[in-house]
Formats: C-alpha cells, structure tokens, sequence
C-alpha cells in the first residue's frame, strides 16, 4: 500500500506543477499577446495601428470601388457559373472539372498559373473581385501597395504578369499559344487587349474590367483579316491571324470560326435562303474526336480556293463570310459575323 500511496503523490505533484508550468506560459497568440499590437496598451489599441477587414465578396469592394464594380457586373468573369450557355454545355456542372475555373477560390491560395480549388458559395460572383485579388493570408493584393487605404493592398509583382490568367486561362493552352507568339517581346499581354487602360471619373487611370472577348464583336473582329481575291477561273481566299494575340478561335473547344460561301443573285444578298457552303473550320476538337486541331495560330495566314467553274451565269454573286460560333453546332444565321466580301462573277 505504501508504494501505491507514493505512486500517487508522485503524480499528484507532477500534475501541479504541469499546471503551473502552462499557466505561466504567455499564448503566442491572443488578445493580449505580443502577436497583438494592443498587449503593450493594455488592451487599447497602438496609436496608428490599422486594423484591416477581412473580406468575403465582392459586394466588399463595392463601396470603395463602384465603377469597377459596374464594368465587372455583367461581364463575362461575374456570370462565369450562372451563364445558361455554360451551364448546358458543362451539363449543369455536373462535369465538375469546369467549376474550379467557373466558380473557383481565390487563385493565390493554390499560386498563380497552378490550377484553383472549387468553391460552393456566391454562385452570383463567378470569377469576382476576392478570385483574383485575395491572397492565401487574406491580404488584398493589387498593382500598388497601399497601406494608407482600407483594404491595405500589397503590391505583387508575380500576380502582375501573364500567369494570373493563366492559373485558368492555360486549362485550354491560351497562355502558352500567346507565349509561342512574338507578342511578348513586344510587351503585349493578356491585359493590354482584356484589361486595357481607361480613365475613370475620378480622373485616376485603371486597368477596365469588363474583359471584352469571344462575346464582343468588337474584339472578335480585330483578331483576323479576311481577304478575297478573283484570280483567273478562282477566288483566292485567305484568313490572317493579325491580332488574336493567341490561337484564332482559342479557349473553349466549343468555340469555331468558318469560312462560309454561296453563289447568289444580287436580290437574294440579305436573304438566309440559299445556305452558304463551308470551305473551312478553324476549331480545337474535343478530347478524343480524332478530328484534327485546326486553329489558326499568332501571325499564320490560311489559304484556301473556289473554283468559278460553271458559275458564271449573269448577275451571280459570290458571298464569302468569316464567322464566329460559341459552339460547332450553332446555326450559320446565328453565329456572329466579323467579315464579308462579295465578288462579281460576270
């Protein structure tokens, strides 16, 4: 009995001192620790002292940012999950690879040009403002550091370059295609045709964000010129890739560009009826169709011809057009028109 009885005052002080030991320990981190600025204040805050908010939407940056956040409204980084266009070719998301990019947590948490982690909230955000400028602390990153200002960005100088849009943007090759180009030694990145400088109201330039691309007409149209030339029995025509900056179309496999013709009566021009013929498609098949990839790389021309060979009743036109498609199997009278000639064959 007398060793039991030692047995337990032996731990009975181990115990106490243990408890002793711990309670004299200073936590590494706490309302009054040395972690926090107030511990030498008691408990008041340090004069100059910057408590910075950690933020969680968009809507956060809306106050401070509200032009910005009216040219991001709308576009398509804010309907990157909602959009019904992806949402039928992804089959709802059931093909859950696509939400990572569609609806993804902010892309420093991963690092940059690795591919981000899904997210499962504020599906009306899409790609939003936390996406790209949050970093994996929490920290509000941006072109500047500025630690006078409520968000306190930080200046990044990596996040600054072509490998922020690739962290979703290379899923498809962009990046690299753009990399394989003469563009960079030009100093032309993703940012200077999807994110050009613009005066706002407070008269401060920025960086836009509405991110113009496959869904504006404007840009679609400064990436190829299309040319249409009659030589002898043959028109000769010719697609350049003159400012895609990358593959013409790229991105999405979805997305093709075809070069469209018909012979026509001058009163049948305006009229869908008869159908254009295809002559060719620039397109990236999808995974396993063994159809070739045949986009239209920076600074390539493709060329192809049209016989005139039994074609020359009087008044014949021959219509050519370069369109563009969301998807191979959009209608031609739905895809959207970026050029046409139109050549007499009399």
């Amino acid at each position: 009995m007398k060793l039991f009885a030692r047995i337990a005052v032996i731990l009975l002080l181990a115990g106490l001192a243990l408890g002793v030991w711990i309670l004299s320990a200073e936590p590494e981190a706490g309302p009054h620790s040395e972690a926090d600025p107030s511990a030498k204040n008691n408990g008041a805050p340090m004069p100059g002292a910057v408590k910075i908010p950690v933020f969680s939407s968009s809507l956060d940056c809306k106050q401070c940012h509200q032009e910005i956040y009216d040219e991001w409204m709308g576009s398509h980084h804010q309907i990157a999950y909602t959009n019904p266009e992806v949402r039928k070719l992804s089959n709802d998301f059931r093909n859950k690879e696509c939400q990572a990019c569609h609806l993804p947590r902010p892309i420093l948490e991963t690092g940059l040009a690795k591919r981000p982690l899904p997210r499962y909230d504020r599906p009306n955000e899409g790609v939003g403002c936390i996406t790209c400028h949050m970093d994996a602390k929490q920290r509000i990153v941006g072109r500047r550091s500025r630690p006078d200002v409520g968000c306190s960005p930080i200046r990044n100088e990596k996040w600054l370059t072509t490998d922020s849009c690739k962290t979703c943007h290379n899923q498809h090759k962009t990046t690299d295609q753009w990399a394989a180009s003469t563009y960079p030694s030009l100093n032309i990145d993703c940012s200077s045709c999807h994110m050009p400088v613009i005066q706002r109201g407070h008269g401060v330039a920025g960086r836009q964000h509405i991110f113009p691309g496959a869904h504006d007409i404007d840009t679609l149209r400064t990436a190829a010129e299309f040319r249409a030339r009659k030589q002898g029995k043959k028109v000769i025509v010719e697609v350049e890739n003159k400012g895609a900056g990358h593959n013409f179309p790229t991105e999405e496999r979805h997305r093709a560009v075809d070069v469209l013709y018909r012979f026509v009566a001058q009163s049948q021009l305006e009229q869908d009826a008869p159908g254009f013929t295809r002559l060719y498609r620039f397109r990236q098949p999808y995974i396993g169709d063994p159809t070739p990839n045949t986009q239209l790389p920076a600074h390539k021309t493709w060329r192809g011809e049209i016989s005139l060979e039994g074609q020359s009743a009087k008044g014949k036109i021959l219509q050519l057009r370069l369109v563009y498609k969301l998807q191979p199997f959009m209608p031609d009278h739905e895809a959207k028109q970026l050029h046409e000639h139109r050549i007499s064959i009399e």
